[in-house]
């Protein structure tokens, strides 16, 4: 594979998906074939998706979010912008768990490389790192609802204070399943990956468990080495409460 306007050619992966202290496992995750990925028809796609605690199904609803969006990115007609196309597919498959009927619900994050860059699209609170020059940004923004509620602070419409009384202030404001409809956060530019980066997919039980700090000395090493890592360090904390937890690292290099 290759990028168009970068020097990079491989993607490597590694990949966790635990339990934690959980009964069950709800989170759900996958990729396309990197040895098969053809950049300049249909890119390579990763997807994590976190299916939400206290409503049923949520397992069912995450691995359907993975598997379909996988096949659409399969599909895709590369003439399409691309995070037009991504944002779409996502809107889609959230209508289709609303007509399903089943009364669960999941975060999803997607990663679609092709060969003008790199695209991110997403609904919930999982999470796009990337790990670039020693540095960790987070790329997208989280579909909470305390995001709003700062918002409502900012202009002056409520107070501190009111937003940490409010009763939603710890519920999604987004998330696939919702009857209302979602408004993907995806990015219209594309990011070109450099020779060394690396893009960190993960549920909440990933980095509410691992500092900032935590998780860049974890992406310092090779992606799969960097995956067990994350692992090693979330299991050492020794959480009683600890979330399932899933995260692809994806490793850029010439």
């Amino acid at each position: 594979m290759k990028f168009s306007d970068s020097d990079v050619k491989r993607i490597a992966l590694g990949c966790i998906n635990e339990r934690g202290a959980r009964n069950y496992q709800e989170d759900s995750f996958g990729f396309s074939s990197v040895a098969k990925a053809d950049i300049e028809k249909t890119g390579f796609t990763a997807v994590v998706a976190d299916g939400m605690g206290g409503l049923s199904q949520g397992a069912q609803v995450s691995g359907y979010v993975v598997s379909a969006m996988l096949e659409m990115q399969r599909k895709r007609n590369a003439a399409a912008p691309a995070h037009m196309y991504l944002a779409q597919s996502l809107r889609m498959v959230n209508d289709n768990v609303v007509a399903s009927g089943l009364r669960g619900g999941s975060t999803a994050v997607v990663i679609l490389c092709t060969a003008k860059g790199i695209h991110w699209c997403t609904a919930g609170d999982s999470r796009v790192y990337l790990f670039r020059d020693q540095t960790l940004t987070v790329l997208n923004e989280d579909s909470d609802y305390m995001n709003r509620l700062i918002e409502q602070v900012i202009s002056g419409d409520i107070t501190f204070d009111e937003a940490g009384k409010d009763a939603q202030k710890d519920s999604l404001a987004q998330y696939i399943g919702c009857r209302e409809g979602i408004h993907p956060d995806v990015n219209a530019k594309p990011l070109m990956p450099r020779n060394g980066d690396k893009l960190l997919l993960c549920t909440d039980g990933v980095y509410n468990a691992l500092n900032g700090q935590e998780l860049s000395e974890a992406l310092i090493q090779p992606a799969g080495a960097a995956a067990e890592e994350l692992k090693s360090r979330i299991c050492a904390k020794g959480y009683p409460n600890q979330d399932n937890f899933t995260a692809i690292v994806m490793e850029f290099t010439k």
